[in-house]
């Protein structure tokens, strides 16, 4: 092999390392900025679903190192949002109570990119969810057989929980799935 051949294939692989490691980087940067903001009150307004515009309000709250969880309360369901990070891996526990439902569904991030996670179900094929951090918020898009499901958009509340909210939102949240 000629010494410029050594010198391109050198160049060419020491790009493709720089290439995986920039992305690793925004992929971690991505988690932890999705990890920090999280935490706190949200509301909002799930813009499309099944049955047309529903209110949308949350707290999330750090349970332990590594939990983030919080619980929307909507009435008809209670739907259960857990994001654990372990590592350098983040996963998702959703739970929707609609018709009685308790069982829970773990989603793994399946894509990362811009400002958005996606995340699939392996054991639910049907399921996948984005969640984008946005200017205004944050943006979650649930997806059903890869059509659009729900579209929930939320932005930081202005509304301050009493300190028997916050205790028992955080007690309903963290709990275990």
């Amino acid at each position: 092999m000629s010494k410029l051949t050594v010198i391109c294939v050198l160049l060419l692989s020491s790009g493709s390392a720089y290439a995986a490691d920039a992305a690793e980087s925004r992929a971690r940067n991505l988690i932890d900025r999705l990890v920090a903001v999280l935490p706190g009150g949200w509301d909002g307004r799930a813009v499309e679903t099944p049955v047309g515009p529903v209110d949308y309000a949350i707290s999330f709250h750090q349970c332990d190192g590594e939990l983030i969880a919080g619980v929307a309360e909507l009435g008809v369901s209670d739907h259960y949002w857990q994001f654990r990070r372990s590592g350098g891996e983040l996963g998702l526990t959703f739970l929707s109570t609609f018709r009685g439902n308790r069982q829970p569904t773990r989603l793994v991030v399946s894509d990362m990119e811009d400002n958005t996670v996606r995340f699939h179900a392996p054991e639910l094929a049907l399921l996948t969810l984005a969640v984008s951090l946005t200017e205004q918020g944050l943006s979650i898009r649930v997806f059903h057989h890869h059509e659009p499901h729900v579209h929930i958009r939320l932005t930081r509340s202005e509304k301050q929980a009493t300190d028997q909210e916050h205790v028992g939102s955080r007690k309903k949240s963290c709990t275990s799935l």
